[in-house]
């Protein structure tokens, strides 16, 4: 059984199960040499095949995630505030 328990809210794997072992979505990334950890398993007759969405190692802004929680409803302030914690954003004046 290789089965996605869980995603983030920019759509990378958060956990996989395969058979009786639960890992974290990067290490599958890592074993299997992935662009990303935008990935989706499916099983068809005796292949797994592992199709992934995007480029990056999950630190800063996914422009993957991003486009995830707009097309959600998200506005650009939620998005940077999503990837970018602990940000203020306001207006400022320059001469």
């Amino acid at each position: 059984e290789v089965r996605i328990i869980s995603n983030t809210d920019g759509g990378s794997v958060k956990k996989i199960k395969l058979g009786d072992v639960e890992i974290k979505g990067t290490d599958f990334r890592k074993l299997f040499n992935l662009n990303s950890a935008n990935f989706n398993v499916s099983i068809n007759k005796s292949r797994v095949v592992i199709d992934c969405t995007g480029y990056g190692h999950g630190v800063g802004m996914s422009q993957w995630g991003a486009r995830v929680m707009a097309d959600k409803g998200a506005d650009y302030k939620e998005i940077l505030k999503h990837y970018y914690t602990g940000i203020e954003i306001k207006k400022i004046k320059y001469y």
